[in-house]
């Protein structure tokens, strides 16, 4: 493994900002802790996510002192998100370096982890993924106002029609991630963007873009507790066992007419 040093986070930073799309991310890990820093080619403006205590083990959690330190450099909670933020435009080589040696710092004084310890560097190249579900969004927020048969059906509707951003277990040639149990049996997830899917896993996971009417026959083969639409965003749900089957139904009857 790679360790943290100066020079190779400055490295990657730099690629960030000269290669790929609009949607470039450098993720910076070191055992639980990491840092996500967000930009486009061309473009010396920064996004810098910086994890805290909701994304991390109750053993690995940042005490009152360390959060501060986060804090004295500029990080701030952003509305609907559970890592701390900040922005920043390094324009010149010298600003960069500054910028780096800052980060160093978050490093060994936020979370403990040292010049030259072992980390790893995932750096994401490419444009936005363009998926978006505006019209589920829309009927999901219907359903939790409303609560009656018209606004469920108008939802499971729309979906057999939707495509989805699904997480993959890439140990289980691109099965659907087991993202939590309902007792004994497996959950996975979908979400309507990329955004949503961020919300869940600031990190980012490794995703396909599967139609509902490919996901559902394939969720209840497996017999999947649940999937869950949007975990942990601003708006979602969950679709049980007999609910998927339901629509696995309603599938089979569109491919079959009578």
């Amino acid at each position: 493994m790679p360790a943290l040093t100066a020079d190779a986070l400055a490295s990657q930073i730099d690629q960030l900002r000269r290669q790929g799309g609009s949607d470039n991310r450098l993720v910076v890990a070191s055992r639980d802790y990491y840092l996500v820093i967000a930009g486009q080619r061309d473009n010396p403006g920064l996004h810098i996510e910086a994890v805290t205590n909701a994304n991390l083990t109750t053993a690995a959690g940042l005490t009152p002192g360390r959060l501060e330190q986060l804090k004295q450099r500029g990080f701030r909670e952003k509305q609907h998100h559970t890592n701390l933020h900040r922005k920043h435009s390094p324009a010149t080589d010298a600003e960069l370096r500054t910028l780096v040696d800052e980060l160093m710092t978050i490093f060994a004084k936020a979370y403990g982890v040292d010049a030259g310890d072992p980390a790893e560097f995932d750096l994401q190249l490419g444009d936005s993924e363009p998926l978006r579900n505006p019209e589920i969004v829309r009927l999901m927020r219907a359903l939790s106002l409303r609560r009656d048969w018209d606004a469920r059906r108008a939802l499971y509707s729309a979906l057999l029609g939707a495509t989805l951003l699904v997480p993959i277990d890439p140990d289980a040639a691109g099965d659907p991630l087991e993202v939590e149990r309902l007792g004994s049996f497996p959950v996975i997830a979908g979400f309507t963007d990329i955004d949503a899917l961020r919300m869940w896993q600031p990190r980012g996971a490794p995703y396909r873009a599967t139609p509902v009417a490919e996901l559902v026959p394939r969720a209840v083969t497996k017999r999947v507790g649940s999937l869950l639409i949007n975990p942990r965003g601003l708006v979602g749900g969950e679709l049980y066992l007999n609910e998927l089957e339901s629509l696995d139904g309603a599938l089979k009857r569109r491919a079959s007419p009578v």
